[in-house]
């Protein structure tokens, strides 16, 4: 069901889950290439898009039973919880450890447990749609062994955000066709990502003596150098200094350096723990609750968060973990990218060497631009903006070098909506008059709703995670045609308060600042009524 399409009702009949329209092509996509007889098609979705909303619904359309692979305990919860959602009438069976459900409708396994032959053998071949989640794992040997057993008739679809690999193997040996793809830049181009700002801690060291093992770089060596480039206290530095107030991860090469990262920012006054691989499981749900409430603001850790590790808070991200891999980078950086109310960017702390390499990753050559392009503070949007700008011009000099005509390039009109924060549990976007759109927690899940100006009110979801609430509210407003007004960075916000404004400021009995601009005045009022009404 499209956005547009919801009806005025009570918000507790409305469908649990609105697809955003890339998702629903993706599915499109998908049983297009069945039709045509591709039975092993890739689906390529950044981070933070919803890969596992697309595959869930492709599960409730499709007869028969379903097989999802998973090979992280955080991945199966999510599966489970968005399935609860999308098809909660569907049987599902978790396949780990102790735990061996592979007879349920729809089977949501562990991989490490599933591989084992013992366990395999128990498993009948008569799934009709197998998913790969986190598909780029696909040619180990624990998903070969899966996929020979189970996967000879079955639609076999692979989600993964990074379809490269590292080490250079390519994923067409088992998923021949990628069958539908959207870029991370495209994402944010869009609204659905938050955009990405650059800063670089270059230290005073050679990355040139740097050595590969197994496709990356060795890291020890890597560990080593950053030790010798006081890379602790370099961070920590810059983290005062630009983030002090966002909620971070650090990425580092070996646990004993996340330790020395988190001690180096408690120092500076910036609450951090590190987590590892030998981190029990207890321990590392209790850290990560305390990180999503705001009593840690930094969290370092050694290749434990890459992957499965969603909090949408998360508005800066610090890879002190030099690597070849532009699959690593991305995992890395993409547990920035989800939005969330009063999150403008995700700021991307660069760690490098004095001297650069060419094989190096950094954010500049992820979205390939030149490295000068992303200085200290810049954004992707504005240097990718730019960038093709002065390449139109270009183009243009070469076409007709008589008459050069500049082009205003205006590719980026939605940019991060400016939500309210009324409580940690209730926010609101105020879309003239149109009403108010609210998402709210309520019981177990959250709910998304429009409160129009003449008193009635539009579903459009509930019972889902936050943030994907959220990005359904804002698919909402994009619909409504008012997304660039009520964008943080709407130009009619600037300027002081009108008449009016104070005026409605008065009445509610809030008492702003004399240089209260009309953003501000009107965040205030949409906040106060928020409060005080009952809807």
């Amino acid at each position: 069901m499209s956005v547009s399409s919801v009806v005025e009702a009570p918000p507790e009949k409305q469908t649990a889950i609105v697809l955003r329209p890339y998702q629903l092509d993706a599915i499109t996509a998908i049983e297009d290439a069945d039709q045509r007889g591709q039975r092993r098609p890739l689906v390529v979705l950044p981070t933070g898009t919803g890969k596992t909303v697309v595959f869930s619904e492709l599960i409730r359309r499709r007869p028969g039973r379903a097989l999802v692979l998973v090979h992280r305990q955080e991945l199966l919860d999510q599966t489970r919880e968005k399935l609860a959602c999308i098809a909660p009438d569907l049987a599902v069976g978790i396949v780990k450890a102790a735990q061996d459900e592979h007879d349920a409708a729809v089977v949501l396994a562990s991989v490490q447990t599933l591989s084992r032959e013992t366990r395999l053998r128990r498993v009948v071949d008569d799934f009709d749609t197998i998913i790969v989640d986190e598909a780029h794992h696909v040619l180990a040997d624990s998903y070969r062994r899966v996929l020979d057993h189970l996967g000879e008739t079955a639609l076999v679809v692979g989600f993964t955000a990074t379809p490269y690999r590292g080490d250079g193997d390519t994923l067409a040996e088992v998923f021949p066709e990628i069958v539908y793809s959207k870029p991370i830049l495209a994402m944010i181009q869009d609204g659905y990502l938050s955009d990405l700002r650059a800063l670089r801690v270059t230290l005073g060291v050679d990355f040139n003596s740097l050595h590969t093992r197994g496709g990356d770089f060795i890291d020890a060596e890597c560990a080593g150098l950053l030790r010798a480039g006081n890379a602790a206290e370099l961070v920590a530095t810059a983290y005062v200094t630009h983030a002090k107030d966002r909620r971070g991860l650090v990425f580092v090469p070996t646990v004993e350096l996340a330790q020395d990262f988190a001690e180096a920012l408690t120092a500076r006054g910036i609450m951090a723990e590190s987590v590892s691989g030998d981190t029990s499981r207890a321990d590392r749900r209790d850290l990560l609750a305390r990180f999503r409430d705001g009593a840690v603001q930094v969290v370092t850790n050694c290749a434990v968060l890459t992957e499965g590790f969603d909090e949408p808070v998360v508005d800066c991200i610090v890879v002190a973990r030099p690597t070849k891999s532009k699959p690593l980078f991305v995992q890395q950086i993409g547990r920035g990218l989800r939005r969330f109310p009063g999150k403008a960017d995700c700021l991307v702390i660069d760690v490098a060497g004095a001297t650069a390499r060419h094989d190096l990753v950094t954010l500049a050559s992820v979205f390939e631009l030149p490295e000068a392009r992303l200085r200290s503070g810049s954004s992707v949007l504005d240097a990718t903006a730019a960038y093709q700008h002065e390449c139109e011009l270009v183009q243009a000099r070469e076409a007709d070098a008589a008459e050069l005509v500049a082009r205003t390039v205006n590719l980026f009109q939605v940019r991060p909506l400016n939500w309210i924060a009324v409580s940690p549990e209730h926010f609101v976007l105020a879309v003239g008059d149109r009403g108010m759109l609210h998402v709210q927690l309520q019981g177990d899940g959250w709910r998304a709703y429009l409160h129009r100006l003449d008193g009635g009110r539009v579903g459009i979801a509930e019972r889902l995670d936050r943030d994907y609430t959220i990005g359904a509210a804002e698919d909402f407003a994009r619909s409504l045609g008012v997304a660039p007004l009520v964008a943080r960075d709407a130009p009619w916000r600037n300027g002081l308060a009108t008449d009016k404004q104070r005026a409605a400021l008065k009445k509610l009995q809030v008492s702003p600042p004399p240089d209260v601009t009309r953003g501000e005045a009107s965040d205030l009022i949409a906040a106060a009524v928020a409060r005080r009404s009952t809807w």
